[in-house]
């Protein structure tokens, strides 16, 4: 596949999707790197571009592939629902990329090109969202040029051995996830932070698909201001934020903290096709920590979050990793 015509192909579905309500609902940035964490290889870059509608009562007045995606998530009275996509570009290298040689015993390199549409349902004790995705992963992804252009920028090493990424192959996911609120308690009062509250929740989130599939239950620890009106915001799905902004009356603050345990069955970032025979087999279990603050606003929000994950091939010889996440999300 040609990359400038898979790009140009994804660019207009989105601009078709959401030119009708480009003057409402929030947009999002959100900019992945490892370099927070000295950490080379493994997952290293993202860059995710998204928007999400003002919560509705209902998805009856939306276009008819938005209204049918909703009915994969089940009814809840006294709940808003919204809708959204996103543009997602993420890679994955090998520890050393100065290596031009394929690296065998190391995780290959691989770029992933995917849009996205989504449904959520927030409630003030139950939230879901659904996504349905299509992409490409492979060198029509264009995550080489884009490592080239970064790293030549910034005076890091060049990459020398993207000819031996996975090879094209397009992409199909359904994804899935519910939030249940445990307890919320309040936590105290002052001038300078607001009427603070904290509370517990569990997480389930699955997804299916030739790209990754995988399943993942946790837990969310969440600090901060008006914790009810934002519930279910906060997602382990790649790339998603929740319009906080929409629930944000003045400046409120969120301190989270979510933990998972899961199993994958497959991941192409891995497992994909490429040109030598490599020796990296898919590590099954799973496991991750996310910590973060949101700093929201009625027509901004910025977020910042560290994000740590086991090791997805055996062989790797780091226990752990990660990368950080900075997010800024505005409201035309």
């Amino acid at each position: 596949m040609n990359y400038q015509v898979s790009k140009r192909f994804i660019s207009a579905y989105l601009l078709l999707l959401i030119s009708p309500w480009v003057n409402a609902g929030q947009w999002h940035l959100q900019v992945d790197n490892d370099f927070v964490f000295s950490d080379d290889g493994n997952y290293t870059n993202g860059l995710m571009l998204g928007w999400e509608s003002v919560p509705i009562q209902n998805l009856d007045n939306t276009a008819p592939p938005i209204r049918w995606q909703s009915l994969f998530s089940f009814k809840q009275n006294d709940a808003e629902q919204a809708w959204g996509v996103k543009l997602t570009q993420q890679m994955w290298t090998p520890g050393e990329i100065e290596i031009e040689r394929p690296q065998p015993y190391d995780r290959p390199y691989a770029g992933y090109l995917v849009i996205e549409s989504h449904t959520a349902t927030y409630g003030e004790t139950w939230a879901q969202k659904n996504w349905l995705s299509l992409g490409v992963i492979g060198p029509a992804s264009g995550t080489e040029q884009l490592q080239e252009v970064v790293h030549k920028i910034t005076g890091s090493s060049p990459p020398q051995g993207w000819q031996h990424q996975i090879e094209n192959q397009l992409t199909l996911q359904l994804a899935y996830e519910v939030d249940a609120l445990i307890l919320r308690r309040e936590a105290f009062s002052s001038t300078l932070f607001g009427d603070s509250q904290w509370e517990l929740s569990g997480f389930s989130h699955s997804q299916a698909g030739n790209f990754r599939s995988e399943t993942d239950l946790g837990l969310t620890f969440r600090w901060g201001t008006n914790l009810s009106d934002s519930f279910g915001r906060l997602s382990l799905h790649t790339g998603q934020f929740g319009n906080i902004s929409a629930t944000a009356k003045s400046s409120n603050w969120i301190f989270f903290t979510r933990a998972y345990l899961g199993y994958r069955f497959n991941d192409q970032t891995i497992d994909g096709s490429l040109s030598y025979d490599s020796h990296v087999e898919l590590e099954n279990n799973q496991a991750g920590v996310n910590t973060g603050i949101i700093w929201a606003h009625p027509s901004w929000s910025l977020a910042w979050s560290f994000n740590t994950y086991t090791k997805e091939y055996q062989s790797d010889t780091d226990e752990w990793h990660g990368y950080g996440s900075l997010i800024f999300s505005w409201q035309l």
